[in-house]
Formats: C-alpha cells, structure tokens, sequence
C-alpha cells in the first residue's frame, strides 16, 4: 500500500473519530466479495438510532475512492439525518477506470445494495457523482431491482453518443484511436496501455486498455447516460449541477438533453456564485456541500424517502 493511501486513509479515520463525538453515527469499513472473485471495498455510516428503513448507495465518479472527500462528507450527514449511507468502491474506481469493462463496473451496485439490505435497509436511493450517474442509473435501468425507490445525480453527465468525441480534438482524432483500438483487440492485444486525451485542458492523459476503451468509450459503448436516463422507469430522479462545474459532461446541453429523455427528472441548477466564471471545486460542490444536502432532503421528503 503506497504512502498516499496509506495517509488518506488515517485522515479518514481521524475524521470518523472526531465525528463520531459529536454526532453519535457510526461508522465502519467494509469489504464485499463479488461472484467474480472481485474485493470491493467502502466505508458504512449508521444513524445513532442503529437502523434506518432506507439506505443510500453513494456511486463514486471518475478517479475517486471511497474515501473521498465529497463523498466521505454525504456518508456522514445523510447518516446525522437519520439515513444509512454506504459508499463503495466499484471495480473500476481510482485508476482502474479504464481498465474495466464498464457493464460489470455498474453491476457492481448490486453488492453495495446487498449490503444495506443485509443492514435493514427495505429501500435504497442510488446517488451517483460524476461518472457515478452513468453507473448508478445502467444498474437501475438493467437490473430494474425493486429494492432501488429514487437515483440522485450530482454533476450528472448529460451527453448523448455523438458526445463520446469530446475529449478529442476532432471527430477524426477519435475515429483513429477507435481503428487503433479495434487493431490492438483483434491482435490479441487489447489489455495493452496506451494515454487517452485529459478530461479538461491541461490534465493528466488517462491510462487506458485498448479493450477497455472500446468497451466504456468506443461507438457502441452502453456507456451513454442519455440513452440510459430514458430507459429508468418508475423512479424520480433529481439531477444537481452548479453552473460553475467545467467538466464537459455537464455543460450546456446536458441539462436539456437529461430532462428530454425522462419527464420524472427534476434538474436544479444552482445559483451562480462566481459571476459566471468556471472551477473545478464546483464539480465536488465545494462550499455548497449544505446546500446541496438541504435541496436532496427536501426532495426525498416530496418523494416520502425519509428514513
């Protein structure tokens, strides 16, 4: 285990200590085995009351853990109003993204979801961050499991296919990266390495297989939120974005295009505080963490998901 891990995880723990002294929840590691040999690990919050009838599943995006702050944060004040929280890495977390094939990597969800019930949970909200409202909605949408009431999608991606092409500098750019790609698989060498663009300007490249790319980003891909937001039946949905959030997954015509595809998604853009200006801390809600908690209790009240 590397230093870093190593020091993220004692600052968690610390933080854990020091609210648990003040709120009474609890909270707790945990680890799930998957049917494909697979150790999933997370992190529990449970109310002060030991119980809750509903649970919430907090689906990490892109290059998260667990442990991460924003999510750390939900997990511990969904548990202070009364909720059971769980957030758990899938398969695919950190950089593993582009490593797994994405169909697996949201099934994943249904273990996260054992594991409330197995805690009494008898209903259960997905809220997915980032890459986690592509996740969380396909595992609705494709396991239609009754136990999962309502999804929530923080900084929700909102692109169609022909979106799949953003991060490259040109429709040809992508086109030859695909080729690339479906030359590597058919030599037998898809799990190869090679650098996808960054996400925004000036980023890291990102470590992907060929195999994978195809899989999670390629033209055929599941992996389009657009199309899978208008197959979830029978839930509401609440999508929360702040219109600072640069991550061209959110931007203009994302909200548009979210609420065409499902008349029961309710989208609240949140006040402009910047004038106008973008900042990365908007995708995580940085500063905003208290209101975006006040906004999603509400709702869930409207919808009678109290806990």
């Amino acid at each position: 285990m590397n230093r870093f891990l190593v020091l993220s995880l004692l600052l968690f723990i610390s933080s854990g200590a020091s609210s648990l002294t003040q709120t009474a929840i609890k909270s707790e590691f945990v680890k799930v085995m998957t049917d494909d040999g697979i150790t999933l690990h997370g992190a529990l919050w449970t109310p002060a009351s030991d119980k809750a009838r509903v649970g919430i599943v907090i689906a990490a995006g892109a290059d998260s853990e667990f442990y991460s702050d924003w999510l750390v944060w939900l997990g511990e004040h969904f548990a202070r109003s009364g909720y059971i929280a769980l957030s758990m890495n899938r398969r695919d977390h950190g950089p593993q993204q582009w490593f797994h094939n994405f169909e697996p990597s949201a099934m994943d969800h249904k273990y996260m979801i054992d594991c409330l019930a197995a805690r009494g949970a008898e209903a259960v909200i997905l809220v997915g961050h980032s890459y986690g409202t592509v996740t969380a909605p396909y595992y609705a949408m494709a396991s239609d499991d009754p136990r999962v009431k309502a999804l929530i999608l923080y900084g929700p991606h909102g692109y169609k296919r022909d979106g799949l092409t953003r991060s490259f500098g040109s429709q040809t750019e992508y086109q030859q990266v695909v080729s690339k790609a479906k030359e590597m698989v058919a030599a037998g060498r898809g799990h190869e390495t090679f650098l996808l663009p960054p996400i925004l300007p000036g980023g890291l490249p990102r470590p992907s297989s060929y195999e994978a790319f195809l899989n999670r980003g390629g033209p055929d891909t599941n992996a389009v939120p657009v199309e899978t937001i208008r197959k979830v039946q029978g839930r509401p949905i609440l999508a929360i974005r702040d219109p600072a959030d640069p991550y061209r997954a959110t931007i203009p015509p994302a909200q548009q295009q979210l609420q065409e595809a499902n008349k029961k998604l309710e989208y609240v853009l949140l006040p402009d505080i910047r004038s106008g200006k973008m900042d990365t801390a908007a995708h995580q809600f940085r500063g905003r963490e208290e209101e975006v908690l006040r906004v999603t209790l509400e709702w869930l009240e409207k919808h009678k998901l109290r806990p």
